[in-house]
C-alpha cells in the first residue's frame, strides 16, 4: 500500500506516517514513529503535513497530545486537488503559448541536421538525393576519393539510377589522372586540377538540402536541410562553375 498512496501524492514519509495511524488508531507521536519506522521529529513534520491534507487530527487529553486517522474516503481530496492544480497549469500555459510560439516562430528556421555512418549510412544518404523534387542537383566532389570507397558497378548504378528518375547534375570535380572525355548520363561535368581546388569531400546540393559525405578516414555523411544554407552554397557553386569555364576558356 505504501507504494499506491505515494503514487496517489504522499510522499513515502507521509505514507508510512498515515498507515501506522490506520493500523494503531488514536496514539502519541512517539508510538507513530516506532510504528512507522521514522525519526521522532520528522513525523511532527508529516503529521503537520497530513493535517493540512485533512488525513490527521490531533486533540489534548490530559497533559497529552494524542493524533488519529481520518477516514481514507479524504484521500480523494487530495487528488480532487491535484487535478484542479493541473487544471490551473493548464490554463496558465494555453495563455502563455501564443506568446512562447511566437517567440520560437521569430528565431527563424532551424535547420535539420540528420547524420549517417559508414559505407552503408553514405549509400542511404545518397540515395535521398534521389528524392529531389527539383531534377536538378549541383554536386562538388573528389573522383579519386569516390572511388575509393564506392567500386566502378556501384558508382555506374547510382549514375544509372539518377539519369532513370530524371534528375540532371551539374559536377565539378578533382581526378588525379585529368578529366573524363565528355559528359555522360544528363551529367554536365568540370574537371578543375587539385592545385587550383583541392576537394576530399562528396558535396550534393539539392532543393533546399545539403548531403556532405566524408570519404576519407571515418566514413560518415550529413545531411543538412535549410533553405538560407542550400542557396548560399548554390550562390558559391555557380560561382566556381563560372570560374572553370574561365579556366577552360583560357586554355
Amino acid at each position: 500500500m505504501l507504494k499506491e498512496l505515494q503514487d496517489i501524492g504522499l510522499s513515502e514519509k507521509e505514507a508510512r506516517v498515515y498507515l501506522a495511524a490506520l493500523e494503531l488508531g488514536k496514539t502519541t507521536a512517539e508510538k507513530l514513529a516506532t510504528q512507522a519506522k521514522v525519526n521522532r521529529s520528522t513525523t511532527y513534520v508529516q503529521l503537520e503535513s497530513l493535517m493540512k491534507m485533512g488525513l490527521m487530527s490531533t486533540y489534548e487529553e490530559g497533559k497529552k497530545t494524542y493524533f488519529a486517522p481520518e477516514s481514507p474516503t479524504y484521500l480523494k481530496r487530495i487528488l480532487d486537488m491535484k487535478r484542479a492544480e493541473i487544471g490551473a497549469r493548464e490554463k496558465e500555459l494555453g495563455s502563455l503559448m501564443p506568446e512562447l510560439t511566437h517567440l520560437f516562430e521569430g528565431a527563424g528556421e532551424r535547420p535539420v541536421v540528420r547524420f549517417f555512418s559508414g559505407k552503408d549510412g553514405v549509400a542511404t544518404m545518397r540515395d535521398q538525393i534521389l528524392e529531389t523534387k527539383n531534377k536538378n542537383i549541383l554536386i562538388l566532389h573528389s573522383f579519386d576519393s569516390l572511388a575509393s570507397v564506392f567500386n566502378e558497378e556501384e558508382r555506374e548504378d547510382y549514375s544509372k539510377r539518377r539519369a532513370d528518375a530524371g534528375i540532371s547534375a551539374r559536377v565539378i570535380y578533382n581526378k588525379k589522372d585529368g578529366p573524363f572525355p565528355g559528359d555522360f548520363k544528363s551529367t554536365s561535368r568540370r574537371h578543375v586540377a587539385e592545385e587550383v581546388l583541392k576537394v576530399t569531400n562528396d558535396i550534393a546540393i539539392f532543393d533546399d538540402s545539403i548531403a556532405i559525405a566524408n570519404l576519407q578516414g571515418t566514413l560518415f555523411g550529413v545531411l543538412i536541410e535549410n533553405k538560407q544554407i542550400a542557396d548560399s552554397l548554390r550562390s558559391m557553386f555557380e560561382f566556381m562553375w563560372t570560374c572553370t569555364a574561365q579556366l577552360k576558356t583560357k586554355k
